[in-house]
C-alpha cells in the first residue's frame, strides 16, 4: 500500500495499519481527482464515513470494500 515492505506489517500496531490503509485510499482518491462526496455517494456511504476511513479510524469492512470497488482497487486484496 505504500513503501513499507509487507514483511513489516505484522510488527505494526492496528492503529498504524488503519492509518496506512487510510492514506492509501486518500492518495488514490486524489490521484483520480475525485472528491470525498463523489466517492462516498458512489459507494453508498456517508462522506463522514469516508473521512473516518481516510483518517485511519475504525469502520466496517463492508464500507472499505465499497470504497475499494469505487476506486477500482479491489485487486489489492490479492
Amino acid at each position: 500500500m505504500n513503501d513499507l515492505s509487507y514483511n513489516e506489517w505484522p510488527a505494526m500496531s492496528d492503529m498504524a495499519l488503519l492509518q496506512t490503509i487510510g492514506k492509501f485510499i486518500q492518495h488514490h482518491r486524489l490521484q483520480q481527482n475525485k472528491s470525498q462526496q463523489e466517492v462516498a455517494e458512489a459507494a453508498g456511504i456517508s462522506r463522514s464515513t469516508l473521512s473516518l476511513l481516510e483518517r485511519g479510524e475504525n469502520i466496517a469492512t463492508a464500507n472499505l470494500l465499497k470504497v475499494l470497488r469505487v476506486l477500482d482497487l479491489l485487486h489489492i486484496m490479492e
